[in-house]
């Protein structure tokens, strides 16, 4: 290799220099002694928007002039000091007005270790250089107007110089305050004459502020004429004479905005190029809006914020930290606090969306809050009321009050939302010694997490732990309905099948599909365990979707029907044409799977028409737990059942021995005469001793299932598919 002199004229191949050009935005440029190109990456290239190399050309020429003091400099210290290496930061003189890049500056050295040139590694700072201008006006904008007392005028003025330091581009500006009269007048500019558009009043609904928006927007020249045009020529003279409305061909305009509403606009103008504003000009005279805000309207601003940190956002209500609040100030006295919980809200919100899902939140708060004394207290948040009683160390006492509360909501809300079904379940948990009053809302949620629909549960100290085993329950079920999301099976989970048999001859009517979880470390975890927790967390539809689709396969390949339970959360419009697919692809008639719902799920409003809807693509549907529920005969005869499920409870008052004279006897061949009289068939279910059995048949009786016809299991072979069509009972 040659000497120094010759360093120019070996390629970057040559050099080693190639890999360089695949580097991910690191700037490199190497010179000779006079400061001369010799290379430069295509990451530089592009920086400075060059398409080549100019081989020769001062490298000082690609620097701003402010800066070129601190870039010789630097300069000299790395060729004075080999090896080393030495940090510097300035600007291009590029046309875009935010450039700024970091160098680190060291010596190229030849054979002898004497200085040949310069290499500079850099990257671009532009955009924390650009935040940090940003922070530095900020600063001195809230500093200055700190310091001395300013009118809303001089606060806006201040407002606009410093959106000149943050967005260079802008040309010329304005600012407008709204006035106690209703109206924006002109306050601050700058490149205008501030006299001339002092004149020029305009009201919300009119031109600058049509648009409504509550965040910074661009608006085009098109955009300015049309809202001019909607003015008097007085106003529209003035804009377009002093106010150069018509040569404007960018305008960044940002609201002042305090609760949701516009109280001064920012105006930045640009008359050369439609898209001089980027995004993060849009950003930054955001920023300056917003301090602007707590500037003019700081008193306002604080007292929305106290009023948001006590009460929801979404229903307006006291929240729990402001009932915390309340509690950390209460003395010693018995009093007892409630969590309420309505799963019905949910669907309400699920299906008629926020707006009448909040109106019925608050709906329900005044109705409850008349029905409470002065002294009580009601919060609301994260789908929970709060109620705190004073005066109450008894459970017995609690009951009438949930009771009222229960009857007064459903009483004077069902009709404006039939889909509404108020029968929360509860925790409790009253003042104690073992409890600070500020613990009492842990504790109340965690009796409310063991409470079953329509249940109260009372907190007591072994609950933390089984407030630990449930949350280990909800996040195992969420891992193993995970693979449900890919549309694979859930892990763990199977189907059970128990028959339902014709009384008088054992022959097997149809099967009950029933859903099983078999966990690897636990083994069978009860259904009753994880259904309600997978309806809280929205899971049932695509389990439920599982579930049909396995029990239609299975009737299919066994020729046999087969009936599942559906949740009210499944019951939504899309059911009947995903069951139709299920049917269609085993080749199946509607009549192969039954389907069986509670009173409390088929009696809502929306429900039932999608059950109808299922009737008539010809589903056998069947009322499961008849009896079990709070609904009367009259709304049960609307319902497109073909059969009724008699509760275990039934069979269980007919005792082990049934006599025909008792009041269990008679009431089930009242229910008999019921189904009769509505051409239903009567489904008995608990069947476990003999004699039940043959009181049931004697009775004429048709239908029956329970633990004497056949337990539920898998069913795994042929053998046990034939055993259970052979068996009798």
């Amino acid at each position: 290799m040659s000497e120094p002199e010759s360093l120019a004229s070996l390629s970057a191949a040559q050099l080693g220099l190639d890999p360089l050009n695949r580097s991910q935005g690191i700037m490199i440029v190497q010179t000779d002694l006079r400061g001369r190109f010799t290379y430069a990456n295509q990451a530089y290239l592009t920086y400075m928007g060059l398409q080549s190399l100019p081989i020769g050309a001062s490298t000082l020429q690609h620097v701003s002039p402010g800066d070129l003091p601190v870039v010789m400099h630097t300069t000299k210290q790395a060729l004075s000091n080999p090896g080393q290496t030495f940090w510097v930061e300035f600007s291009k003189p590029l046309k875009k007005p935010w450039n700024r890049s970091r160098w680190e500056f060291m010596a190229l050295l030849d054979r002898q270790g004497q200085p040949v040139g310069l290499q500079c590694v850099g990257y671009d700072i532009s955009n924390a250089y650009r935040q940090a201008h940003f922070q530095e006006a900020s600063l001195e904008l809230l500093a200055s107007s700190l310091k001395e007392l300013l009118s809303p005028e001089a606060i806006l003025q201040k407002a606009l110089e410093a959106a000149f330091k943050v967005v260079p581009v802008a040309q010329a500006g304005s600012a407008t305050l709204l006035h106690p009269e209703g109206y924006f007048r002109f306050v601050a500019a700058r490149g205008y004459n501030l006299e001339a558009l002092q004149k020029v009043y305009l009201y919300p609904q009119e031109p600058l502020s049509l648009s409504q928006h509550i965040q910074a927007r661009v608006f085009t020249q098109a955009d300015i004429s049309r809202f001019n045009q909607r003015l008097d020529p007085e106003r529209r003279a003035i804009l377009e004479g002093p106010g150069r409305a018509s040569a404007i061909q960018a305008m960044l305009a940002t609201p002042v905005v305090v609760r949701d509403q516009p109280r001064a606009y920012l105006y930045l103008d640009h008359f050369e190029h439609p898209d001089a504003f980027d995004e993060v000009d849009l950003q930054h005279l955001e920023g300056l809006a917003h301090h602007v805000a707590w500037l003019l309207y700081g008193d306002e601003l604080l007292s929305e914020a106290r009023y948001n940190r006590y009460h929801d956002p979404q229903t307006g209500l006291t929240n729990l930290h402001g009932l915390k609040e309340t509690l950390a100030h209460l003395s010693p006295a018995p009093r007892a606090l409630l969590a309420l919980r309505c799963r019905s809200l949910e669907r309400i919100r699920r299906l008629e969306g926020e707006v009448i899902w909040a109106a019925a939140v608050q709906a329900i708060a005044l109705v409850m809050q008349v029905e409470l004394r002065s002294a009580d207290r009601l919060a609301y948040e994260k789908d929970t009321f709060w109620l705190l009683l004073d005066g109450f160390d008894n459970p017995s006492d609690l009951q009438p009050v949930l009771t009222r509360l229960k009857n007064s909501v459903q009483d004077k809300l069902a009709a404006r939302w039939p889909q509404l079904d108020f029968n929360p379940r509860a925790g409790v948990v009253f003042a104690q010694p073992s409890l600070t009053l500020p613990d009492l809302p842990q504790a109340a949620l965690m009796a409310l997490e063991q409470a079953q629909p329509g249940q109260v549960c009372l907190y007591e100290a072994s609950l933390e732990q089984n407030t630990l085993e449930d949350d280990w329950l909800r996040q195992t079920l969420g891992q193993a309905l995970r693979p449900l999301k890919s549309g694979g099976a859930p892990s763990g989970f199977c189907l059970y099948y128990q028959p339902i048999r014709a009384l008088d001859s054992g022959a097997l009517h149809h099967l009950e599909a029933l859903l099983r979880w078999q966990h690897p470390e636990r083994g069978m975890i009860s259904p009753a365990r994880f259904l309600s927790i997978a309806e809280e967390e929205g899971w049932m539809g695509e389990l439920g979707d599982w579930i049909i689709g396995e029990a239609i396969a299975r009737a299919g390949a066994w020729g046999v029907p087969v009936a599942v339970n559906l949740a009210g959360s499944q019951l939504k419009p899309g059911l009947p044409g995903r069951i139709a697919a299920h049917l269609a692809y085993h080749g199946l008639p509607p009549q192969q799977l039954i389907l069986e719902v509670t009173e409390q799920a088929a009696l809502n409003e929306i429900n039932l028409s999608v059950l109808q809807n299922l009737a008539l693509q010809g589903h056998p549907l069947h009322l499961d737990d008849f009896g079990t529920g709070f609904s009367s005969l009259e709304r049960v005869t609307t319902l497109p059942l073909s059969a009724i499920k008699l509760g275990q409870g039934f069979v269980r008052n007919l005792g082990p021995n049934p006599s025909s004279s008792t009041s269990g006897a008679r009431l089930m061949r009242a229910v008999k005469a019921l189904g009769n009289s509505l051409e239903l068939q009567v489904i008995v279910e608990g069947i476990e001793t003999e004699a039940q059995y043959r009181f049931l048949v004697a009775k004429g009786f048709r239908l029956g299932q329970g633990y004497l016809l056949g337990r539920p299991a898998a069913i795994t072979s042929d053998v046990q598919l034939q055993a259970l069509r052979g068996e009798s009972g």
